[in-house]
């Protein structure tokens, strides 16, 4: 990001008819998933009820003003210009919304003008057809469209077509907000965000030992093409006959396309020099600049481990993995391409939303602001951390565990650690 463009701080509002039977619990899912815990991901807010002193079938709250939003005090003064809110927008629609002539104005007025520089973005979601049947705002954008809406007749919402219809709705909009959040090229005259239409396709990137087959890397890749509107990086495919196996592999991993790696762990991955190098290489901190140009900033893209070691072989640890997610392969489970892709792009998404909320931090002398929870591995590529400099590392959430804790302390005595809930407050 350069230090001229302007940071946008999401907050994700999910609106739904009272009257709608799956807005409620798929606002939950929407929640939980964009939510994990301890701190992390965007606020998101409900808009379902109607307001306090407003008639039984009134609107709910109007969403804030996203020009005029109050800025956390925490940010220096000189800062304070450049951050604004990002609206995400997500109404739930079905035909009550669509055959309600209030909620139908009310949402016919929160659709931001095409290529406005508006900083509300609207994902609709199309519950049932009756959805493209909004006045014509919504219906000129690309609706979100989870599998198995409407529910069979008689389907109970814990039902196996229900989780269907959440998970679906999960990685379109994991995809999406990742899309946008991510930081990518500003289009020519456009205003930042928009546009997204027009940019790269989001990368992930393929590691495998060809040694120990292919056969799990192929099948995400498969998935990634025929499933999601994502690219993947995968050697067999992406390296042209003759071209330099080294540059271009370095090129794809640094390439602001790329946001985020899976690591198929099978037997010999540790043993395989190229395997290593290329999770080495992406698991290398960057320095990003921060809008005012003071605040010492560092990015790491997320990365995922998909264990895939058969029956009873052996093989050595990898300290580059450092404290990876993990996920083991089955051959047999039909669905586990889709959780471990749109898994890693959710942590692409959150691991985009750190870094965006990291950069409003007040900037101070020996002040350090990470986007990821630190651990030994990544800490030592940052200069202060690596020379023994006295210095304070900021880290997204709430708080690390205390053994955690006491582990860092113990490699990093000279690093004072603090959370962002713990700096911001």
């Amino acid at each position: 990001m350069s230090s001229h463009q302007t940071t946008l701080i999401p907050e994700v509002f999910v609106l739904w008819h009272p009257n709608c039977r799956l807005g409620d619990p798929l606002a939950r899912r929407i929640l939980a998933w964009l939510r994990p815990g301890n701190g992390f991901g965007p606020e998101v807010f409900y808009r379902s009820l109607p307001a306090p002193g407003a008639p039984a079938n009134g609107l709910p709250l109007p969403l804030p003003d996203v020009q005029g939003r109050p800025v956390p005090t925490s940010i220096e003064p000189r800062q304070r210009h450049e951050i604004t809110n990002q609206q995400i927008v997500i109404p739930l629609i079905d035909e009550h919304m669509v055959s309600d002539p209030a909620w139908r104005h009310w949402l016919a007025q929160l659709a931001p003008a095409p290529r406005s520089a508006d900083r509300r973005v609207m994902m609709p979601v199309a519950l049932d057809p009756t959805a493209y049947n909004m006045p014509q705002g919504l219906r000129e954008l690309n609706y979100l469209r989870p599998a198995g809406v409407p529910l069979p007749d008689g389907e109970d919402i814990d039902g196996k077509a229900f989780e269907t219809a959440a998970r679906s709705l999960q990685k379109q909009i994991t995809e999406a907000m990742c899309r946008l959040l991510l930081p990518r090229p500003q289009v020519a005259g456009g205003a930042p965000g928009a546009a997204a239409d027009l940019l790269p396709k989001v990368n992930v990137f393929l590691s495998h030992a060809k040694e120990d087959g292919k056969r799990p890397a192929q099948r995400l890749r498969d998935y990634i093409y025929s499933q999601t509107q994502l690219a993947a990086f995968f050697d067999e495919n992406d390296i042209a006959f003759g071209a330099a196996f080294s540059r271009v592999i370095r090129q794809d991993l640094t390439s602001p396309e790329t946001a985020a790696f899976i690591a198929v762990r099978s037997a010999r991955y540790a043993s395989r020099p190229w395997c290593r190098r290329e999770l080495s290489l992406f698991r290398r901190p960057r320095r990003v600049p921060s809008p005012a140009g003071t605040l010492e900033c560092w990015r790491l893209y997320p990365s995922l481990v998909v264990e895939a070691m058969e029956g009873r072989r052996q093989s050595y640890g990898i300290p580059e993995l450092g404290n990876c997610p993990m996920i083991r392969w089955t051959d047999s489970d039909e669905t586990l391409e889709e959780l471990i892709v749109t898994t890693i792009i959710r942590d692409a998404m959150l691991a985009s939303f750190h870094a965006t909320l990291g950069a409003s931090i007040t900037a101070k002398p020996g002040r350090i602001v990470l986007n990821w929870l630190p651990d030994p591995t990544t800490l030592m590529h940052i200069d202060a951390v690596r020379e023994r400099s006295e210095c304070e590392v900021v880290y997204p959430g709430r708080d690390l565990s205390g053994l955690d804790l006491d582990v860092l302390d113990e490699f990093f005595p000279h690093v004072t650690l603090r959370s962002f809930e713990e700096v911001l407050s």
